[in-house]
């Protein structure tokens, strides 16, 4: 029986930033896969949040000369406002230091513990506070202090104040940490991992996401830390109040926190397991390798997949506020449209993929293909419509999409059929940018389809009006089609544009989950006015 809920999450972002354009990547990406499962019919539970109980969150509020409560009051409300102006429609916000976090949490440490998989152990580790995370000689680079040349790590390369071993993602020295800590057991789940990885061969994406997961756990699956001794700010263990959960065991289970005890009350333990966690590859490993042991040990079932995006740079260079190149997504939105930014996001690269931003780039992506390709479209049919009077319906009793193939003969006809077919099963697979590729293309056949019928020649020929009036059908009901797989993507401007043809009740029925039969509906289309253009040129 197929699963008539639907589960998305964002990463879980850290608390000591407000969240920049790589960030609103991610949460543009769930957002537009949750509006596409909800209009399919699915209902839909859209998480984002934000990690806490971390030492660096402590160290910002103490930086900033605040009390570590009342600065994460501060951000949780900046991080809301980031998603708000850029009309993310999350259905949950989480932070972990709410207290049914903690109760869940707790819950789920002595499950662990109960089930022999959570011991204490001494151990001397390198501890980067940025990544949270313990790192080995491996998995850091050398410094160059001087040049800020980084390259890659050997036993051979002599240390000293100007060379210096590093995380590469932070280009700052580990701490040596020597502590007696709780440790899960890690490698008890060796076996169940290969077999996971074996049973859903699509459970990472993309796949070379997945290798590199594979290979780790080929390479090193040890026991990992699951508590500090040394910070004073988080959940204790409910076996030893001496000591506080590390940050990854904590924050993971946010994601189950949220079915047990969601926002609304009541229980949405109907929405798990998970069906997409969306995070970065900088935290594929917690995600992928230790998140399902941990799932396993407490009893909990496996979500089915995770989607890892890659890094962002602009204009080729790290995104850094030292730079000045932090981009804020609501400001950039403000200025161009959101439009603009989803569009460039995601029909730019496939989701895995590094990516490097540039706003020109952006605005020249836009002017292509919304406000030349769509909008010539648009125009050619409202224009010529309202010389027929405003209404286009299609009068043959045995309408049906293959009908309209071989009344109209053209390759165009049978791309648009197989089109309207396809673009789910790209949603399906999470393909964003081969949904609006596809989408382009047929805009770009539509308008050599409109050129070669010249529907503004024939209108002037009494004789033709009525075969005019189905080429403008056509054409009108295709833009149908390309809006309805558009909607995900551009909802209020898709929205509108139903409206202008006449289809009110659009939006409310797909958000009412009605895009399977709006599909295959034959409307009439009301055209009353010339539209203003709503895909107006941005100037570079």
């Amino acid at each position: 029986m197929q699963k008539d809920t639907f589960f998305i999450t964002t990463p879980i972002y850290y608390t000591n930033w407000i969240p920049h354009i790589w960030h609103a990547y991610s949460s543009i990406i769930c957002d537009t896969i949750a509006r596409y499962q909800k209009i399919n019919g699915k209902k839909v539970k859209f998480s984002t949040w934000v990690d806490e109980n971390s030492q660096k969150a402590v160290l910002k509020a103490k930086e900033m000369g605040m009390e570590t409560l009342p600065y994460l009051d501060m951000m949780a409300e900046k991080h809301k406002a980031v998603w708000d102006g850029l009309n993310i429609k999350y259905t949950d916000f989480i932070r972990t230091t709410e207290e049914r976090h903690h109760k869940l949490v707790r819950e789920v440490l002595q499950k662990c513990y109960d089930n022999w998989d959570i011991y204490q152990a001494e151990y001397e580790w390198m501890y980067c506070v940025g990544c949270e995370a313990f790192k080995k000689d491996e998995d850091l680079v050398c410094l160059n202090k001087t040049t800020k040349e980084t390259f890659p790590f050997s036993p051979k390369v002599k240390m000293s104040e100007n060379i210096l071993k590093v995380c590469p993602d932070h280009l700052t020295e580990p701490q040596k940490i020597k502590e007696k800590n709780w440790f899960f057991r890690l490698s008890k789940y060796e076996n169940f991992l290969k077999d996971l990885y074996k049973k859903n061969p699509s459970f990472v994406m993309p796949d070379n996401r997945f290798n590199e997961v594979k290979a780790f756990v080929e390479r090193w699956l040890e026991d990992f830390s699951i508590s500090r001794e040394t910070n004073t700010f988080g959940i204790k263990l409910p076996f030893d109040e001496t000591q506080v959960t590390y940050v990854w065991f904590d924050a993971l289970f946010n994601y189950v926190t949220l079915c047990k005890y969601p926002d609304s009350g009541g229980n949405d333990e109907a929405f798990w397991p998970a069906d997409l966690h969306v995070v970065a590859k900088d935290i594929i490993r917690f995600h992928a390798i230790y998140w399902p042991a941990m799932l396993e040990s407490a009893g909990y079932g496996m979500p089915k997949n995770v989607l890892t995006t890659g890094y962002f740079t602009v204009d080729g260079q790290k995104i850094s506020k030292s730079l000045g190149n932090v981009i804020d997504p609501v400001e950039f939105s403000a200025k161009y449209s959101k439009d603009l930014l989803t569009l460039y996001m995601l029909s730019s690269i496939n989701i895995g993929q590094d990516w490097d931003f540039s706003e020109k780039q952006a605005i020249l992506m836009y002017n292509a293909k919304l406000a030349n390709n769509m909008w010539n479209l648009v125009n050619r049919v409202v224009v010529l419509a309202l010389k027929l009077g405003g209404v286009l319906e299609w009068k043959k009793e045995d309408y049906s999409h293959l009908t309209r193939v071989s009344d109209f003969q053209g390759d165009i006809m049978k791309e648009l059929y197989i089109y309207s077919l396809d673009f789910i099963s790209h949603m399906e697979n999470y393909n964003l940018k081969s949904c609006l590729d596809s989408t382009f293309i047929i805009l770009d056949s539509l308008n050599n389809f409109t050129t070669q019928k010249e529907p503004w020649q024939m209108i002037k020929d009494e004789t033709k009006r009525e075969e005019t009036r189905e080429v403008l059908y056509t054409i009108a009901e295709w833009l149908r089609q390309v809006w309805l797989a558009l909607y995900p993507f551009f909802p209020e401007k898709m929205s509108e544009m139903f409206v202008k043809l006449g289809l009110e009740d659009y939006q409310k029925r797909l958000e009412n989950g009605e895009l399977e039969k709006l599909i295959s509906e034959t409307p009439t289309f009301e055209i009353k006015e010339k539209w203003e253009n709503l895909f107006n040129r941005v100037e570079i």
